[in-house]
């Protein structure tokens, strides 16, 4: 899975947290954005299966963030729920597209641009898909 989202969440975290931490009022959002800021970097840098493992700090950090830093909360929370479901935010494959697919690829058979191979191998990835 593409980590992307929980890094810039946790960099947004980490300097939000900075600047937070330049008054001293400022420092009781500012600390734990720094500390959510650099648990969100170890999260990044976990493998896939670690972090379905570690998915409830994950989790807890993305709603401190909502109240903390709402940008990295909502970022760290679409990485969190496209965790959870992987196909939710890739626009789904419908069966009107899969039609308009395998006409394409067939006009493409028709007109000798691909082997008959490639036609097969191609057919299958979209029926399947």
């Amino acid at each position: 899975m593409d980590k992307t989202l929980l890094k810039i969440s946790g960099i947004l975290a980490l300097v939000v947290g900075i600047i937070c931490c330049i008054t001293i009022v400022g420092a009781i959002a500012g600390v734990p954005l720094i500390i959510g800021g650099l648990k969100m970097k170890e999260f990044s840098e976990m493998s896939d299966a670690d972090l379905l493992r570690n998915k409830e700090p994950l989790l807890v950090w993305s709603i401190v963030f909502l109240f903390l830093c709402t940008v990295s909360g909502v970022l760290s929370l679409i990485y969190y729920l496209n965790m959870e479901n992987p196909n939710m935010f890739k626009g789904g494959t419908s069966n009107s597209s899969k039609y308009q697919d395998l006409e394409k690829l067939n006009q493409l058979y028709k007109d000798k641009a691909i082997s008959k191979e490639e036609y097969e191998k191609e057919k299958d990835r979209i029926l399947n898909s």
